[in-house]
């Protein structure tokens, strides 16, 4: 169990600061004028534009005193093993230690230790097209007036090439991804699944345990959304969309499901997905 009480500081150190979902966490923080150190063993586009941002970025072996003796609280990510000398030497130190789908979770159900109140998320798992329906998902809560605050597991240019977006509302639109079971720890308003294939069987082992995983994270939305196939809906969704191919056809799709469940006007959410040029690294050379 990780340990839960108040931190020392609103100091906070990545552990692995270079992964996308990491990164996106890490600006999170930022904007809510914590501290922010991290850590990742080689330098690249992400690490160097968070030590732009204001982030005290380590690059290299993982050392003892990577970790600031004052911190408040340590994020590792899921890929890190138990024994890595940075997360060893805060657990002696009792400083409190948790994964990233851990502190995501946090924000889902509220938290003493983060000092947050509750999110109302909206969460996008499946196997392909998570990013991109999160970002359309966005998009359509955005131009909604909502503004929520989004966790994307890519580089968005509406966001001035980020993955992350600090809103001001209580709507938090995030990227549910399911390996090693990290969904789990998230209490969605709104779930979605784009689909489910036959991935992470390093975890999951056969395709029958990756359908209980998803089964799982659907009893702990409280809503669950599925793509409209309303074929009146599809032809206006082709007419408007920028991006190529009938998957993010689907996405779009999924996207304005979600969208209608909040009541958004039909015009609203084809404005907003007409604005979407595409994601870092799909669709791209």
């Amino acid at each position: 169990m990780t340990k839960r009480c108040a931190p020392n500081a609103n100091i906070v150190h990545f552990i692995g600061i270079g992964g996308i979902g990491m990164s996106a966490l890490a600006r999170y923080f930022l904007s809510t004028r914590w501290s922010v150190s991290g850590s990742d063993l080689s330098p690249s586009s992400i690490t160097d534009e968070l030590k732009k941002e204001g982030v005290r970025i380590h690059i290299g072996k993982h050392l003892t005193n990577n970790v600031p003796r004052v911190v408040g609280l340590v994020i590792y990510n899921q890929a890190i093993p138990k024994n890595n000398v940075e997360l060893q030497t805060a657990r002696k130190l009792n400083i409190v230690c948790q994964s990233y789908p851990e502190a995501v979770g946090e924000l889902t159900r509220g938290s003493a230790l983060l000092t947050t109140s509750r999110y109302k998320t909206i969460a996008i798992a499946g196997a392909h097209g998570k990013s991109t329906t999160t970002a359309m998902t966005a998009l359509i809560l955005i131009e909604a007036g909502l503004d929520p605050t989004v966790i994307v597991g890519t580089k968005l240019k509406e966001f001035g090439n980020s993955n992350f977006r600090k809103g001001r509302s209580e709507w938090l639109v995030l990227e549910a991804d399911e390996w090693k079971g990290s969904f789990w720890h998230y209490s969605p308003f709104i779930g979605a699944i784009t689909n489910i294939d036959k991935e992470h069987l390093d975890f999951y082992k056969n395709f029958s345990n990756v359908k209980k995983a998803f089964t799982r994270f659907k009893k702990q939305c409280q809503h669950v959304v599925e793509a409209t196939t309303d074929p009146k809906v599809k032809t206006a969704i082709k007419k408007n969309i920028k991006v190529s191919g009938e998957h993010n056809v689907q996405n779009a799709l999924l996207a304005y499901s979600i969208g209608r469940k909040l009541n958004i006007p039909h015009s609203t959410i084809l404005h907003a997905l007409s604005k979407y040029t595409g994601a870092w690294r799909r669709m791209e050379f």
